[in-house]
């Protein structure tokens, strides 16, 4: 049986697991942990068929992992093998009824002594000139038991005094890399077993009690329930009520309070509510905060027993700011002041030794940035510390010396506040969003990402009212992916898929049959922003995506890069004449629109068109389009330099306003949220300059599709299923 713990080798390569290295010939590369966790585990069942669900079990230890990413790691450990020893054949594929891997090369092991402790290595270092200086006199008594060769002696002694501490240095120093290396997290466990959504979790400060918000399906309400931190969670509804509305909740330091949102009508705000560490639920909920519906997802945090730290925003187009509320004097303090063209501070937690305060704050362009607050000197710090994920949220440990989140790629990453060091503490991309840390364990509570699960949305096709329709709907298309982006195509769509591993698919629904474009290169770096654009009477698409765009062939799938690679560009739109594309976009002079031909060059600003978020042509060459930050549409006219507003939305619940209108010879669809959970299409009639009513609209994604005739909407809906709260060990 091979040890893993101990090298070994593999044919001619050395495999030295404690340290991801592999070594031939004097050369010696290092791997990823997950590479090396792969080979060990072939090593320990060689000879065996391994198959992908047994890798998706014991390696990844994640049922999500696609098999997609099993045949990249394979694929990329032979190739990393064959640069060291490209003679040798590794693994073999296995195909047929028993699919998988099976290793091919030789296994040797050569015995070796067992690893000194930590004790004992800590134990040598403080004696190791004490030991060096025995072993060598032992080692010279040996050697040259003649006294008197006084200089030669010396020269040994010397020599093998260097030799020895060289080696204890060496493995003093590999054990105390060892012992202090970061922990990784990538044990994960469902932690929760309602049916339904679960969602903003938060935890007491002695790490015993966890409260969260659960909604069974899209027609309930979220409601708050809690329960003893332990595996899994026995949850017990908090209020006795139903269809409160309530989430976003925080937990007071003495567990007596529970301060958390409440979506009443007419009282919408922050309320505050008696609780019963024992029980387990809550009675005398009162309003403390009104709040306007701009305040969808408040961040609260206690700093102490009579005082916690919450964000709003006054209106959609101003940006979140932190507020700090005492109970005592009943009175809210400003606390930050954020640009006003930002969205503002996204999300704020206060250390464990009270001294700190970490907000989340989002800008125009470049995602969120990580500020630290100085409580006692009220100095604000900016770190380097960036993300773009949309769902955010941030835990200190347990010394209040390190702050973890999910960063740009959606590893869970800490931050070292002393040495302003950043490191990715997974090996698994999007575990789960809202990171939170749980007291005095090595552990984090994290919440599944619903929104690219599997069966999660759906296309469904409505009869417009506007052209005679009745309304009425069906779904035509259900591929048991995240369905985020549609564009309409001659007799169909092209649309594209997000699966739990955050690749992505494109699929086309064309003449009532749906089929995926097989020769899409995906990749697992796809992400929003996302939008698709057809080039009408052609086989040509634009995928906007990841800050660029790609000219997709609706008939293959087949890919092509366009976009500049300097540019951050998003929801672009052909030309009404099909020569140019108009794409929204920003760098650090803020948002602006531009212009590029079909064969992506040359490049040109528009600068009339200030802060565009989605740009359309008509057939006379005027501009529609969408601004930043409230999602207004606005007319710009080509011959006049006439520009102005034509539509005021109340809120779009997207970053990236993509494909959330449609303009029409006669009028503009578009999406707007007038109430919390009311979405809905309105049409804007050209000729009165009146907006009314179509129809309700099941979620607020940003995609409306037309028939060619009008005839129908294609929207995306929300399809329901569990999801969990997750245990990352």
């Amino acid at each position: 049986m091979i040890d893993i713990q101990q090298p070994f080798k593999l044919a001619n390569i050395t495999i030295t697991p404690t340290t991801d290295e592999l070594s031939f010939d004097g050369k010696t590369i290092e791997i990823k942990s997950m590479a090396m966790k792969v080979i060990c585990y072939f090593a320990i069942h060689k000879d065996e068929i391994i198959s992908r669900d047994s890798l998706r079990e014991n390696v990844w230890q994640n049922s999500t992992a696609s098999n997609h990413t099993i045949n990249n790691h394979i694929y990329s450990l032979r190739q990393t093998l064959a640069k060291l020893d490209p003679d040798t054949k590794f693994f073999h594929t296995v195909t047929g009824s028993k699919s998988g891997y099976r290793l091919v090369a030789a296994i040797t092991q050569e015995s070796a002594l067992s690893s000194p402790s930590s004790a004992v290595l800590a134990s040598t270092s403080i004696s190791a000139n004490a030991t060096v200086e025995a072993i060598t006199n032992q080692q010279i008594q040996a050697v040259s038991p003649i006294s008197g060769v006084s200089f030669q002696k010396s020269q040994k002694v010397v020599y093998l005094k260097t030799i020895i501490l060289t080696v204890l240095l060496f493995v003093l120093s590999v054990s105390i890399y060892f012992f202090s290396a970061d922990k990784q997290y990538n044990h994960i466990t469902p932690l929760s077993q309602q049916p339904g959504r679960e969602q903003s979790p938060a935890i007491s400060q002695d790490g015993q009690i966890i409260i969260y918000a659960n909604r069974v399906s899209r027609g309930e309400t979220w409601e708050l329930y809690a329960s003893k931190m332990q595996l899994p969670l026995q949850p017990i509804k908090i209020f006795t009520t139903s269809g409160n509305r309530d989430n976003f909740v925080s937990i007071s330091p003495n567990k007596k309070y529970i301060a958390f949102l409440r979506y009443a009508k007419g009282e919408t705000g922050i309320y505050i509510a008696d609780f019963n560490s024992q029980r387990l639920t809550a009675r005398n909920e009162k309003l403390l905060i009104p709040l306007n519906a701009a305040n969808l997802s408040p961040a609260i945090s206690w700093l102490s027993n009579s005082q916690f730290f919450y964000t709003a925003t006054e209106a959609v187009s101003a940006p979140l700011k932190v507020y700090l509320y005492d109970l005592a004097l009943d009175r809210s303090e400003q606390i930050s002041a954020p640009a006003l063209n930002t969205f503002g501070d996204m999300s704020v937690v206060v250390s464990p030794n009270n001294k700190l305060l970490a907000i989340m704050r989002s800008d125009n362009f470049d995602g969120h940035q990580l500020y630290l607050y100085d409580l006692a000197s009220k100095n604000l710090i900016k770190t380097e510390v960036k993300s773009t994920e949309v769902r955010l949220n941030i835990s200190f440990s347990d010394d209040s010396k390190q702050v973890f989140y999910v960063d740009q790629q959606g590893f869970l990453s800490s931050y070292s506040i002393e040495a302003q060091v950043i490191k990715q503490i997974s090996q698994q991309q999007y575990i789960g969003y809202w990171p939170l840390k749980v007291p005095n364990k090595n552990q984090f509570i994290m919440q599944q990402d619903w929104g690219l699960s599997s069966l999660t949305t759906q296309i469904i096709k409505i009869n417009n009212p506007q052209t005679g329709g009745d309304g009425t709907s069906e779904t035509i298309v259900s591929n048991g992916l995240s369905i985020r982006s549609i564009a309409g195509i001659d007799n169909g769509l092209i649309f594209a898929s997000i699966k739990a591993n955050q690749q992505l698919e494109l699929w086309k629904y064309q003449n009532g049959k749906t089929n995926k474009l097989e020769e899409f290169n995906e990749k697992a770096q796809y992400r929003y922003p996302l939008s698709l654009s057809w080039l009408k009477g052609s086989n040509k698409a634009l995928l906007s995506i990841n800050k660029s765009c790609r000219i997709i062939d609706i008939i293959t799938g087949k890919d092509t890069p366009l976009c500049p690679d300097n540019e951050n560009l998003y929801a672009g739109n052909f030309s009404y004449d099909g020569q140019h594309i108009y794409l929204a976009g920003f760098d650090n002079n803020g948002d602006k629109a531009v212009k590029i031909g079909i064969s992506g060059f040359p490049l040109t600003p528009l600068k009339q068109l200030k802060s565009a978020n989605s740009i359309q042509q008509d057939a006379h060459g005027n501009f529609y389009y969408s601004q930043e930050p409230n999602y207004d549409i606005y007319f710009y006219q080509s011959s006049t330099g006439e520009n102005r507003k034509i539509i005021e939305r109340t809120y779009i619940n997207n970053r990236y306003s993509v494909n959330d209108f449609v303009t029409t010879e006669k009028g503009i669809y578009f999406m707007d949220r007038v109430r919390v959970g009311s979405n809905a299409i309105y049409y804007y009639n050209f000729s009165d300059q009146k907006t009314s009513y179509l129809i309700k609209s099941h979620d607020n994604y940003p995609n409306i599709v037309l028939s060619e005739d009008e005839q129908f909407i294609y929207l995306i809906k929300s399809f329901d299923n569990d999801s969990k709260l997750l245990l990352v060990e």
